[in-house]
């Protein structure tokens, strides 16, 4: 099935995989901005998607940009423009050029359970190698 998009904006450059099976589609800005050193820009893609139920997009960063982006999720049912948030985190502006790729968009399963609530001691009950640490507790013996 595949991810359907529209452009917003005559500006607006198609998604595209550089290789057939790569995860993520690219999406470029619609826009040149500068986005001064350790701040950010929100930057325009033009684009929204129907994110099919069950799954969500994840905006990503792509290998070769200098640059990070600001964590995104695009949940089923958002019917917005994709915006990316672009972070310069060196000492130099970073310029962005209209239809430059800024980032990839990766679509991921969902699993949408409702939450419940229940007693602490019950989920602690549990034995777990991590406890409440985060970490692996290993016994040398």
């Amino acid at each position: 099935m595949p991810l359907r998009y529209a452009k917003l904006t005559p500006e607006a450059v198609s998604p595209t995989r550089k290789h057939p099976t790569d995860a993520g589609v690219d999406v470029c800005s619609v826009e040149s901005l500068t986005v001064l050193p350790f701040s950010f820009r929100v930057v325009h893609t033009g684009l929204t998607f129907e994110v099919p139920p069950g799954s969500m997009l994840e905006i990503r960063p792509k290998g070769r940009n200098n640059h990070l982006i600001g964590s995104g999720i695009v949940d089923a049912g958002y019917q917005g423009e994709i915006l990316v948030k672009v972070v310069n985190y060196s000492w130099k502006p970073l310029r962005i050029h209209t239809g430059e790729s800024i980032a990839q968009l990766v679509q991921v399963p969902v699993i949408c359970e409702e939450a419940e609530e229940v007693d602490g001691a019950s989920i602690h009950a549990k034995e777990s190698q991590r406890g409440a640490s985060g970490g692996i507790h290993l016994e040398i013996k």
